[in-house]
């Protein structure tokens, strides 16, 4: 195929011609998330999100210690990311949970539209769509609502303009300093930002000819880099913020008990492993020739992406920026080429959005009974009258909080910390005499657990523990006999 019939058949395409832009990308997958809308819910930590925003909102401040739990209460707290918490409370009480749908389903859609744009400056979209396709797959597995998903499209601007930068041998300029601030009040994943920055300039000196470009780059780079380092601490916790990274990462034990911080496993099928995959024929079958530095950044982003799962979005949103020119490089069917200008009317995009998202409100998200929502088994609690301390499935933890009620623990590991997280475990476990310590030591009167779990079970044994309720979901306990 030529580069004239690839042109010609592009244009002969809609589909190819409407998704062969960053308004089509946008519009495609925030459809998707919307038709799958209730997969973006299926995170417990959504609760406490939402409650958490909630407790600004009413409360006219950010809380610095912990408002929910009762196995903390007044412990230390950074909300670091109480800015998204605002947000999805926000939207959860205009909407319900379809606001919380539409606001995520559209941040997620707003970054593969950047991402598109960021691509097509160097690749045509016979070569970009693949790559945009592979990246949605394989962050798919992350894609809930919580606060990381709002982040997203500032992550991959971020990216985008510090390639750009290097593209044109400058700096970044300082207009971007303001997505900084507003990235480190939102999640905590900016200093992910900060490290490529650090890493692009790096880059920038050991590729510089000369001593003396050496030194331009170095006051360029070296501006940009000490800025976004002091916008960043234009946060409610100021220097602190920079510290919740290291502190989570030394909680091991913490964690290994969320699953989205354990490795993948490959004994099943993974969309790493397809991403992996595909990656390596790309590099072969184009053989492909990143400069070094790049390739060590791609290798880290591999690695990191191995060692937790949770970092497959960084690894699916960040490699195909690495590896667009490269391709242009290498492929001259995947570069871009020039195209006859494009209509710029906004008001047919604007109106599918709409359209998308009104169908979205008419049909609704029930949220209120499953895996993570044991409304019945709450109810059946309630009716009873039970409100003591309650010994409660750890994923259950951000529903409690949800609803009013005060867990033992939730999905806030960093609040928790090793030492209690492993002790709990062996409760849940019911190892030797975890559960009766635990019972004991917080004066629990009534539990919420699973079915399946040890401790539930263990209960069941127990002279003076009642199984009052129970269904597929969860099963309540309560301490004493009728």
């Amino acid at each position: 195929m030529t580069t004239a019939e690839r042109i010609e058949g592009e244009q002969a395409w809609p589909a190819l011609r409407l998704l062969g832009r960053p308004v089509g990308v946008l519009l495609f997958i925030y459809g998707v998330l919307l038709f799958a809308g209730e997969r973006l819910l299926r995170d417990p930590d959504t609760f406490w999100h939402i409650a958490t925003g909630n407790w600004i909102w009413s409360h006219h401040g950010i809380p610095t210690t912990d408002p929910f739990s009762f196995s903390m209460a007044g412990a230390p707290w950074t909300a670091h990311e109480w800015l998204a918490e605002l947000i999805l409370a926000g939207a959860y009480d205009a909407l319900g949970w379809t606001g919380v749908v539409l606001i995520t389903a559209l941040a997620i859609a707003l970054a593969f539209a950047v991402l598109t744009a960021a691509l097509l400056r160097v690749l045509s979209p016979l070569a970009a769509l693949p790559l945009i396709g592979a990246a949605f797959y394989l962050s798919a597995g992350h894609l809930t609502a919580r606060p990381h998903a709002l982040a997203l499209p500032i992550l991959v601007l971020w990216a985008a303009a510090l390639l750009k930068a290097r593209r044109e041998q400058c700096a970044p300029p300082l207009a971007l300093l303001p997505l900084m601030t507003l990235w480190a009040n939102l999640h905590a994943g900016f200093v992910a930002g900060l490290g490529l920055a650090g890493l692009f300039a790096a880059e920038a000196l050991l590729m510089a000819p000369g001593r003396a470009e050496r030194l331009v780059q170095l006051r360029r780079w070296s501006l940009f880099v000490t800025s976004a380092a002091l916008a960043s601490v234009l946060n409610p916790h100021g220097l602190a913020l920079w510290r919740f990274p290291l502190e989570l990462m030394s909680n091991p034990f913490a964690l290994s008990f969320v699953g989205e911080w354990h490795a993948p496993d490959f004994s099943r099928m993974q969309p790493l492993e397809f991403f992996l995959l595909a990656l390596l024929a790309l590099l072969a079958t184009l053989r492909l020739r990143l400069p070094w530095f790049r390739l060590l950044l791609l290798l880290s982003l591999v690695h990191m992406a191995l060692g937790h799962a949770r970092n497959a979005e960084l690894l699916a949103l960040l490699a195909p920026l690495l590896l667009a020119e490269p391709i242009a490089a290498a492929w001259p069917l995947g570069a871009v080429v020039p195209a006859p200008p494009r209509s710029r009317a906004i008001a047919l995009p604007l109106l599918l959005l709409a359209l998308a998202s009104g169908v979205a409100l008419a049909r609704g998200y029930p949220h209120d009974e499953s895996a993570i929502a044991p409304r019945r088994a709450l109810e059946a609690a309630e009716q009873a009258g039970l409100a003591g301390p309650v010994l409660n499935d750890f994923d259950f933890g951000g529903y409690l909080i949800f609803e009013g009620v005060r867990p033992l623990v939730d999905g806030r590991i960093d609040l928790f910390g090793d030492a209690f997280l492993r002790d709990y475990a062996a409760a849940l476990a019911a190892n030797g005499d975890a559960l009766p310590r635990i019972l004991d030591h917080y004066h629990i009167t009534w539990a919420l657990l699973e079915p399946s779990t040890p401790a539930a079970a263990a209960l069941a044994r127990m002279p003076d523990w009642q199984r009052l309720y129970g269904d597929d979901i969860a099963v309540v306990y309560r301490q004493g006999r009728p």
